[in-house]
């Protein structure tokens, strides 16, 4: 939407727009945080994973 196109929108327009927009926002930081921690739980994983065979290995050295 160009910004011609927004100056003639009435105020309720752009009232509902904004309400909207914030929607669309708080979705997509709660879907960011979903996503972050899975991440880290992922990579929590994938270092215990690697850790455990080197303890394993050397526990088996001696």
């Amino acid at each position: 939407m160009t910004e011609k196109e927004l100056r003639k929108l009435k105020r309720a327009e752009l009232i509902e727009i904004l309400y909207y927009m914030r929607t669309e926002i708080d979705e997509l930081k709660a879907e960011n945080e979903q996503l972050k921690s899975r991440l880290d739980q992922l990579v929590s994983k994938a270092l215990q994973s690697q850790t455990v065979p080197s303890e394993h290995e050397e526990q088996l050295s001696q």
